[in-house]
């Protein structure tokens, strides 16, 4: 499941629509919404704190979301190792590259980019 439709599902446990969240963004119509449920773009690290308090939830949350996607991306769908990485808050971005990347080196022999 890619970002988007995480995002989308989070939405909807909300019990909240796309003209809704739009709305609460301040925008006219849904389209800036249905674009990246759809898969179009990700956010900005500034669009994706207004989410976070249009859905009323920590923008940290959503950010796991985005983390949890770009892994998923690359073939990684071990939960303990996802939630390793999620859970140590004193990772660097870096680390938690360098990480990944021996991880598939090791395990899935493969290297793609993760993080831009």
């Amino acid at each position: 499941m890619n970002f988007g439709q995480k995002l989308r599902r989070l939405r909807e446990e909300k019990g909240i629509s796309q003209q809704e969240l739009a709305k609460r963004l301040g925008y006219k119509s849904n389209s800036y919404i249905y674009d990246i449920e759809k898969g179009s773009f990700i956010p900005t690290d500034e669009k994706i704190k207004r989410l976070a308090r249009a859905l009323m939830i920590p923008s940290s949350r959503i950010k796991d979301i985005l983390f949890e996607s770009r892994l998923e991306s690359l073939g990684i769908k071990d939960a303990n190792f996802i939630n390793m990485l999620k859970n140590y808050s004193r990772l660097t971005k870096s680390d938690k590259e360098a990480i990944v990347r021996v991880y598939l080196e090791k395990w899935k022999g493969r290297i793609k980019v993760f993080c831009k």
